[in-house]
């Protein structure tokens, strides 16, 4: 028993080293993809990865990406398509197999050789929360502003026998008033000239 707590002590090292360099995980809490307590969230995942790829006998880097994605999609709202979650599934099976085949030595060193990094997935760490950007989208007024507005032709319609299609081509469509059935609309048909 001692050697499997070893092995979960020795594994959250590596854990907690891997997962704040995690590019894709940063920006998922300090955009608030995981709410208001995305950090508290990010320091969860590394106990729980930790007890998963201990406890479990067999686990591998399809099953640990698996993991590490549904866990950002559920938990931070997120979905990482620059395979990066792939890459952080194998790195950590790596050091685990190493670990369980007793080389905690090397880990350590290539630990050490790891390029320098904020520890920010710390409780009580201070996150800069960055707004996300909405300029992408539209709002209400965007929606309502008639001038930007995309106008798709509208597809062939069966008139009695009469063909009618949408202008195009710079032809002109004569376009002819009649009377609704209720009040107050009035129904435009298009014609085209010939």
């Amino acid at each position: 028993m001692a050697s499997q707590q070893a092995l979960q002590q020795a594994f959250r090292v590596v854990v907690e080293n891997v997962l704040n360099r995690w590019t894709a995980l940063r920006l998922a809490v300090e955009h608030g993809m995981g709410g208001p307590l995305g950090l508290n969230t990010a320091i969860e995942l590394i106990d729980y990865v930790t007890s998963y790829c201990t406890e479990n006998k067999n686990v591998d880097a399809i099953d640990l990406r698996e993991v590490l994605e549904e866990i950002l999609d559920q938990e931070f709202e997120t979905i990482c398509e620059d395979e990066s979650t792939q890459e952080v599934s194998a790195v950590l099976i790596k050091y685990l197999r190493m670990l369980k085949e007793g080389k905690e030595e090397e880990v350590k060193a290539e630990l050490h050789t790891m390029v320098p990094c904020e520890m920010w997935i710390v409780s009580g760490a201070k996150i800069k929360y960055q707004p996300i950007d909405d300029s992408g989208s539209e709002s209400e007024e965007d929606i309502n502003d008639p001038e930007d507005m995309d106008v798709e032709p509208a597809p062939a319609m069966d008139v009695g026998s009469e063909q009618v299609n949408p202008s195009t081509c710079g032809s002109s469509t004569k376009f002819i008033e009649e009377e609704a059935i209720d009040p107050g609309w009035t129904q435009v048909r298009g014609r085209r000239r010939r």
